[in-house]
């Protein structure tokens, strides 16, 4: 076997009805891949599951299981056009640590890819896949980077000298992706006195679940969001703070996301459009004014609401885990539409591209946006039982000098990409 893994290429020439075949009702429910490549080494012992992926200069990050058995695989590069693997990289400083691909753990700049595991941080060279630098923190329970801003990306942990005195209470951390220097640049304004008579909360003052960064004329702002134990047991209070960079003082801090709704828990990273806010709280769907902290509207789903995907500055796309998809009008939250058995796979992605929402179930999904046309509904193209169900990550890139686009998505075996639609 080369470096590259087995790959089988299909020509993009072929005639339309020799690579795709429809149903009476026009859907697509079988389509050739452009290219496919093993992602595991052995044939019996599939890959683990990537749930978000990145586009970087046009190829494709992706996981190598070089030894399924050991659950720590290599993080790959592959050419988007090709399949060709250009790279793995596994050079991890603890050796159980596995390599995981996901949106809060990588961040390209550049020649850079700035790679997080814990309070381990890495950079590594995008064209070669060596390791620029390594640095292991002193601080535990990190959640991973968020997003940068040029060279700069911003984290959240607590430092490990503070918690036995104050037990687990974030900070927010600036870092530069080309020398892996980090600062302590915010505390949030966590109630202490509450975690102090709170015995069921021993040990927890409160976390940074995201936190994302906006120029704003001169000054950067950042948002951030954060929960703290409820005095009810086993519930959480969630906030919404913005912090002036540039200032270095809270625009606003300790702001509810809803002061009807008092116990929640924020289960997803900000989405931002615009001046608006999205986020999971529990089984709602959450759209804020960050400038302000305010409420603009709260939607309730029949079930944990997950994958807020926004399209278009117009709707809102998103799961919910009893197997609904939903678009939302993004100014409202009125349902436009919502399909009922579409079981959402391991996955935290969805892709956006001209029109067409692509997503997994089982299977590979297009709808067409806003009117909620089914066009793809494609099982994998193996034969293997093991490997016929689409899961892990979903993500494309548009075509370019009148070519269509492309999308990836992996099986516990293979790495496909397909044609998009336009």
């Amino acid at each position: 076997m080369t470096l590259a893994g087995v790959i089988t290429a299909v020509s993009c020439r072929q005639d339309i009805t020799q690579i795709e075949k429809r149903n009476e009702e026009g859907i697509v429910y079988e389509k050739r891949p452009i290219w496919q490549v093993e992602n595991t080494s052995d044939p019996n012992q599939p890959g683990g599951a990537i749930g978000y992926s990145w586009i970087v200069e046009g190829n494709l990050l992706d996981n190598y299981d070089s030894k399924p058995a050991s659950f720590k695989p290599d993080m790959a590069l592959l050419d988007g056009e090709t399949g060709q693997r250009k790279w793995t990289w596994n050079n991890v400083i603890r050796d159980p640590d596995p390599v995981r691909i996901g949106r809060n753990f990588i961040q390209p700049y550049n020649q850079y890819l700035f790679y997080n595991y814990g309070p381990r941080n890495y950079c590594i060279d995008l064209k070669t896949g060596q390791t620029i630098w390594r640095k292991d923190r002193d601080y535990t329970a990190m959640n991973g980077v968020t997003y940068g801003i040029g060279p700069i990306y911003f984290a959240r942990a607590t430092p490990n000298a503070l918690m036995k005195p104050d037990g687990m209470a974030d900070r927010i951390y600036r870092g530069d992706i080309r020398t892996g220097e980090e600062t302590e640049i915010a505390t949030l304004p966590y109630n202490r006195e509450k975690w102090k008579t709170t015995p069921n909360w021993r040990g927890y003052v409160g976390i940074v679940t995201d936190v994302y960064p906006v120029l704003d004329g001169l000054d950067t702002l950042l948002i951030a969001t954060y929960n703290e134990p409820s005095t009810i047991r086993h519930q959480y209070e969630t906030y919404i703070g913005l912090y002036n960079l540039t200032k270095r003082q809270w625009v606003y801090d300790r702001k509810r996301f809803n002061p009807q709704w008092p116990e929640a828990f924020n289960s997803s990273w900000l989405t931002v459009v615009g001046d608006k806010m999205i986020t999971i709280l529990n089984n709602a769907v959450a759209c804020s004014n960050w400038r302000t902290g305010e409420l603009i509207w709260m939607k309730p789903l029949t079930s944990f609401a997950a994958i807020p995907t926004p399209i278009e500055n117009k709707y809102l796309a998103v799961f919910s885990t009893d197997s609904k998809l939903y678009l939302l009008d993004i100014n409202t939250g009125e349902s436009i539409w919502w399909k009922d058995r579409e079981i959402m796979a391991v996955t935290s992605q969805m892709y956006y591209d001209q029109g067409i929402l692509y997503y997994l179930t089982k299977s590979l999904n297009a709808v067409e946006i806003p009117s909620g046309k089914k066009l793809w509904s494609i099982l994998a193209p193996t034969t293997n039982k093991l490997d016929g169900n689409f899961w892990g990550f979903i993500v494309g890139k548009p075509g370019q000098n009148g070519h269509k686009g492309r999308v990836y998505v992996r099986t516990g075996y293979h790495t496909y990409c397909f044609e998009a639609i336009k």
